[in-house]
C-alpha cells in the first residue's frame, strides 16, 4: 500500500533529482483549476494507488532544472500555461522519478503509469481523490521559480 511522504522526503527527493536547493512549503489544497499536469501511479499488482498533481509552474521548472534548461524557457511555458514538448518530455521523466516518493519498505515498487498534460482533462479518480489523503505544497526550485505540488493517495 502507498503511503504520503513527509514534506522533508519529498525536499530531499527534488533536491538530490534536480542537484540543487529546493525551498518546500505546506500550502492549502489548491483549487482544480490550478492543477495542470497528473502523474498517476500504479502499484506492484497494478492498482491505482497514487497521483501528483501540480500547476504549469512546477512541472516547467522542475522539467527545465532537470535538464539544466534555462529559466526563460521555463518562464516562457509559465506564461502561455502550456509546456513545451521539450520541457513535457523532462518533465515526465521528473514523474517518472518521483514514483518513489510512493514506494513502501514492504518491497511494494510503486510505478508511473499514466501522465495528463494540458489540454487534457484530470482523470475521475484524481477528481476525486481525498485531499486529506495527501500533502499539498509550494516547492520553490533555486534558480529557476516556484509552483505547487499535490500528492495524493487513490481510493482502491
Amino acid at each position: 500500500m502507498s503511503t504520503i511522504p513527509s514534506l522533508e522526503v519529498v525536499k530531499q527527493n527534488l533536491k538530490t533529482l534536480l542537484r540543487r536547493n529546493v525551498d518546500v512549503t505546506k500550502v492549502a489544497t489548491p483549487s482544480p483549476a490550478h492543477i495542470a499536469t497528473v502523474g498517476i501511479y500504479k502499484s506492484g499488482d497494478g492498482t491505482l494507488s497514487a497521483a501528483c498533481l501540480c500547476d504549469v509552474a512546477f512541472a516547467a521548472y522542475t522539467g527545465a532544472a532537470f535538464s539544466l534548461i534555462p529559466r526563460r524557457v521555463a518562464d516562457e511555458s509559465v506564461d502561455a500555461n502550456k509546456l513545451d514538448e521539450f520541457l513535457e518530455d523532462n518533465y515526465g521523466e521528473v514523474l517518472n522519478v518521483l514514483s518513489r516518493l510512493f514506494s513502501t519498505h514492504d518491497s511494494q515498487r510503486v510505478t508511473l503509469a499514466q501522465k495528463f498534460f494540458p489540454p487534457a482533462a484530470l482523470p475521475a479518480c484524481v477528481v476525486d481523490a481525498d485531499p486529506a489523503s495527501g500533502l499539498d505544497l509550494r516547492v520553490e526550485v533555486d534558480g529557476y521559480g516556484e509552483g505547487l505540488l499535490s500528492l495524493r493517495l487513490l481510493k482502491a
